[in-house]
C-alpha cells in the first residue's frame, strides 16, 4: 500500500507533493468498505449529482470522459466528506482531475488535501481509494459557510444585477481590491476565508473570490493557476458578454504592484501609485497576458482574442493612432468630471511617449485642463500607459 498527497497552493501558486508512507502506518482497508462516489457500484457516480453540477465548469469541460468521472468522484468526496474508491487505477488521471477541479470550484475551503491510497499487489495497483484531509470539522465548516455567504452578500448588495457582464466583473473586481489587502503570510490565504472572514489575503484568495463572487452574478468565470514574473500566481479567466477574457485581480492591487519585495522604504512614487487601482490586467488577450503569466500546461485554456471589454477599450481610453485632440478630450473629460486620476492606454511605447512629450514636456495639457495649477505624472512599469494625477 502507498499513499500520495496531493497538496494545493503554497504561497501564490500551485505545489504538488508526492508522499509515501509505511504501509503499518495506516489500517488497509478491504475493497469492500471503500465508499463508492455513487454509494453503489465502484466508479458510477450519476446518482451523486456532481456531473451534472460541473457540466457547466470550464476545465471539467476540457477533460475526457475518464478523466471527468474521476473529477466528479473528488467533487463528491469533497463535498459530502467521505472516502471514494475511484474508477481508475492511474495515478495521473486523479492528478489531472484533481488540477481541474482546483480551477472549477473556489468554494472547497474546508479541505486541506486529497490523498489517495493504492492497493495491490507487487506493482500492479488493484484500487485506488480517494480520501480527502478536512482543516475543520464539519459544524466549523457549516458556520464558516453562515459567515462567508453574509459578507459576500454585503459586498454584492450594490452590484450591477442587471448589468452587463463587463459591469459585473468591475464591480467585483474594484470591490475586492477596495476591501481586501494583500498581506503576504495572512491566514487561510489559499482559499477564500481570508478573503471573506480575514479581509487580507495573497493571490489565491483574490482569484477564488473574484470566482465566487462573479458566479454568484451569473458571470462563468475559473481560476487559473501558474506563474507571473517567476513567481507561483493565480488569477482567473472570465467570459464577458460572450468572449473569454483574463482577469488579475491581484495585480490591481496596487499594494501588491508596488509592494516591497526586499523590505526596503518604497519611493515616494511607489507610495502614491499604491494608492491606486491598476486595470492593465482587466479583460487582457492571451498575447497580452503572456508577456508576463504563464499558464500551467495542466489545463487547456481557450486563445482570448477579443478586445471589446478590455477596461482602457470598453472605458474609451485606449489610443491606437496619435491625435492631440482625441488624447486631449480624455483628459479634460477626467479633469472635469473632479476624477483624481487619468490613466490612457496606448498601442505602443512610441506613441505612449508620443504623449508624454507633448502633454507634459511641452506642457498642452493645461489647454484642455483650464485652472489646473499642477499635475503629476506617475511612471508606469508598462510603458505603454500614462497616469496623471490631479
Amino acid at each position: 500500500m502507498a499513499v500520495f498527497i496531493l497538496t494545493g497552493l503554497s504561497g501564490c501558486g500551485t505545489v504538488f507533493s508526492e508522499m509515501e508512507s509505511a504501509a503499518d502506518e495506516l489500517q488497509e482497508k478491504p475493497a469492500t468498505d471503500i465508499v463508492s462516489a455513487a454509494g453503489a457500484e465502484s466508479g458510477s457516480v450519476s446518482e451523486s449529482g456532481t456531473d451534472a453540477v460541473s457540466g457547466e465548469k470550464y476545465a471539467y469541460g476540457t477533460l475526457d470522459d475518464e478523466t471527468k468521472q474521476v473529477y466528479d468522484e473528488i467533487v463528491y468526496a469533497f463535498s459530502n466528506r467521505e472516502t471514494v474508491r475511484s474508477s481508475t487505477t492511474n495515478v495521473d488521471i486523479i492528478e489531472q482531475a484533481y488540477q481541474a477541479v482546483r480551477y472549477d470550484y473556489c468554494d472547497f475551503f474546508w479541505i486541506e488535501s486529497l490523498s489517495y491510497v493504492s492497493y495491490g499487489k507487487d506493482d500492479d495497483i488493484t484500487v485506488l481509494e480517494i480520501s480527502p484531509t478536512y482543516s475543520m470539522t464539519e459544524e466549523e465548516q457549516e458556520t464558516l459557510q453562515q459567515q462567508i455567504d453574509a459578507e459576500a452578500e454585503r459586498m454584492l448588495a450594490d452590484a450591477p444585477t442587471d448589468g452587463s457582464d463587463f459591469d459585473k466583473a468591475l464591480y467585483v473586481y474594484e470591490t475586492l481590491i477596495r476591501e481586501v489587502d494583500y498581506v503576504e503570510g495572512a491566514g487561510n490565504s489559499q482559499n477564500i476565508i481570508s478573503v471573506f472572514i480575514n479581509h487580507e489575503t495573497v493571490c489565491q484568495g483574490y482569484a477564488y473570490a473574484t470566482q465566487y463572487l462573479l458566479e454568484k452574478l451569473g458571470v462563468a468565470c475559473t481560476t487559473v493557476l501558474g506563474r507571473a514574473n517567476g513567481e507561483t500566481h493565480a488569477w482567473n479567466l472570465v467570459v464577458m458578454d460572450g468572449s473569454w477574457y483574463y482577469i488579475d485581480t491581484t495585480w490591481g492591487n496596487a499594494q501588491y504592484v508596488y509592494r516591497s519585495a526586499d523590505g526596503d522604504e518604497l519611493s515616494e512614487e511607489d507610495i502614491l501609485h499604491s494608492q491606486y487601482m491598476d486595470y492593465d490586467y482587466f479583460g487582457v488577450t492571451t498575447e497580452m497576458l503572456l508577456t508576463t503569466h504563464e499558464p500551467d500546461a495542466a489545463i487547456e485554456l481557450p486563445v482570448c482574442t477579443a478586445t471589446t471589454d478590455n477596461y482602457y477599450v470598453h472605458k474609451g481610453l485606449y489610443v491606437d493612432v496619435w491625435d492631440a485632440d482625441t488624447v486631449g478630450t480624455i483628459i479634460q473629460n477626467g479633469y472635469q468630471n473632479g476624477e483624481e486620476i487619468v490613466r490612457i492606454r496606448f498601442s505602443d511605447t512610441a506613441l505612449c511617449e508620443q504623449a508624454v512629450q507633448y502633454f507634459l514636456t511641452e506642457g498642452h495639457l493645461f489647454d484642455y485642463c483650464d485652472g489646473l495649477e499642477s499635475v503629476q505624472y506617475l511612471q508606469e512599469a508598462n510603458s505603454t500607459v500614462m497616469v496623471l494625477v490631479f
